[in-house]
């Protein structure tokens, strides 16, 4: 079936268009399909499911989420590795639930999407994406918000004779060992990669620009016994699930309200940090001058460790550029290194996306 868009082309007509084949987008699909409704195709740009659990391949690449929560209500999983499951689990997780629930044939890969714009008078969503064109009654944007590598702006940094890559966008033909590296950034990426790249670099230089709170990591791996117990009874999955979701809940009054609910987790990143970090000088580089909350903190056992050895050291004065040979600091300092990791995050309120899709009046969501 298709619906005319001018004189002279036409293009198919569908119920209802998602973009983005990550967990959201994977999520809605299986609800339309579950509900009767196979009318609907799924737009994605790579060339698997997945979403960032796809393209974010690091070393480390791990959820901070516990895995009975981070995974779809409909689709428990008792065969969990880890308490808090690695990227590799995650994106066959998706895959598996992509087959299990027939909706492969949905999803059209290497379809970005271009544009995809309101028609008033037919009361439709134009979708142009990279393979195509479509009508859609209804779109469904599941862009997600780690889909676009953030780099920095950093004078000459272009001009740098090394090797230079996004810890989303990672190179696995390059090797630490005996590399003179900087990482700039120490978000959420950073802190799992680091630990893993540190031991084999000659030295490794951390640009942060400001510190995060960093809570004990309490993942474990999930025995066989364990795996067994879930699968023969699902009901403590549920349980288990419906544990960790009031946990996650109980935080927002926090978050929004009432900080001083969130002292003990302050307290309790204190203490982490003044156990695993001896040297005052380092620990007063590593200390968060705002309140527990206000960025995302994050899990880890083996970062602050990583950040003590002999060969890696913390910079915490800014960069003013990059040079051929390496990233200079405001203190004139030029730290000479062979490659340059960018753990600088995404591209979230800016996301290119919310340009392409317009609404009523040309409106666009940016």
């Amino acid at each position: 079936m298709t619906a005319a868009t001018s004189d002279t082309e036409t293009v198919p007509l569908i119920d209802v268009a998602i973009i983005g084949a990550g967990f959201g987008g994977l999520g809605a699909a299986i609800r339309l399909q579950q509900e009767g409704r196979p009318d609907f195709l799924v737009f994605e740009r790579g060339d698997a499911v997945g979403g960032t659990w796809h393209v974010n391949t690091y070393p480390g690449a791990q959820c901070d989420i516990p895995s009975a929560l981070y995974s779809f209500s409909f689709a428990p999983n008792p065969d969990w590795t880890r308490l808090y499951p690695l990227q590799p689990e995650i994106e066959g997780y998706l895959n598996d639930c992509t087959d299990k629930f027939e909706i492969r044939d949905r999803i059209r890969f290497g379809h970005e999407v271009l544009d995809a714009s309101w028609n008033e008078t037919e009361a439709r969503w134009l979708v142009t994406t990279s393979g195509g064109t479509w009508s859609a009654r209804v779109l469904i944007g599941a862009l997600g918000p780690f889909s676009e590598p953030a780099r920095p702006n950093i004078e000459g940094l272009e001009s740098f004779s090394g090797t230079v890559f996004h810890s989303a966008e990672w190179d696995h033909e390059f090797s630490a060992k005996d590399r003179r590296i900087a990482v700039i950034g120490t978000g959420a990426s950073a802190v799992q990669f680091v630990p893993r790249i540190a031991p084999e670099a000659a030295h490794l230089t951390v640009f942060q620009r400001t510190p995060t709170w960093i809570l004990p990591h309490p993942d474990r791996p999930i025995s066989e016994s364990g795996r067994r117990v879930q699968r023969k009874y699902p009901l403590t999955q549920r349980a288990l699930r419906r544990v960790f979701d009031l946990f996650q809940e109980a935080l927002v009054p926090g978050l929004i309200n009432h900080r001083s609910l969130l002292a003990p987790l302050a307290a309790l990143g204190r203490a982490h940090l003044r156990r695993q970090i001896k040297d005052p000088v380092l620990r007063e580089k590593l200390t968060p001058q705002y309140a527990f909350g206000c960025k995302r903190p994050t899990f880890s056992n083996k970062f602050y460790p990583a950040l003590a050895r002999d060969n890696v050291s913390v910079e915490t004065t800014a960069i003013t550029e990059v040079r051929p040979e390496g990233v200079v600091t405001a203190d004139g300092q030029t730290h000479e290194v062979d490659t340059i990791v960018l753990g600088t995050g995404f591209t979230i309120a800016k996301h290119s996306g919310f340009r392409r899709i317009r609404g009523r009046g040309g409106k666009s969501l940016s």
